[in-house]
């Protein structure tokens, strides 16, 4: 499967998507956020003492239950604070979660810190795919709106990468999402 041009990460970063596509982008993110932060606490949870577990499973729990965008980031912050005080038997730590929040949250700027196009992080490419998926079912002209862009370094960089890496055929007709 071809990767999904990831320059649409810069349209949402910069807040020029329609509404109806940035709100639900945002919502999404802000879920898989959640579910990031869970999964990588609860992959530890074997190696958790017993007089630990109740209170990490507690934590774990109020996040993985959590229904709005508020209660979301209020049971990672929670979360990790918990997880600070049991990091020696988790082999994780608060900074660490906030990390995995924040890639899932801000996939450009993870691209941006990575610098790596060939083979970007797993949640760059699922947030690319899925603001494709919402450009496509809202009809959303992204070529236009990837015009109205201002140039910055990333950008550049990105677009010099897609140039290199289109074969001749396909030059000069636009990047499809995958």
């Amino acid at each position: 499967m071809k990767p999904p041009d990831l320059r649409i990460l810069a349209l949402a970063d910069a807040k020029l998507l329609p509404p109806e596509v940035q709100s639900a982008f945002d919502h999404w993110r802000i879920w898989k956020a959640r579910d990031a932060v869970a999964n990588s606490v609860r992959k530890r949870l074997i190696n958790a003492p017993a007089e630990a577990l109740l209170m990490l499973q507690m934590y774990l729990e109020r996040l993985e239950h959590a229904e709005s965008e508020q209660t979301i980031f209020e049971g990672i912050y929670a979360l990790a604070s918990v997880v600070d005080v049991y990091r020696q038997y988790l082999a994780l730590h608060s900074e660490y979660l906030i990390l995995i929040m924040s890639g899932q949250l801000n996939p450009w700027g993870l691209l941006e810190f990575q610098r790596d196009f060939e083979r970007p992080a797993s949640s760059t490419l699922s947030a690319a795919r899925e603001l494709w998926r919402l450009a496509q079912e809202h009809h959303v002209d992204v070529e236009g709106l990837l015009r109205q862009l201002p140039e910055d370094e990333l950008l550049i960089a990105l677009e010099a990468y897609y140039a290199s890496h289109q074969p001749q055929s396909e030059q000069g007709a636009t990047n499809e999402p995958a």
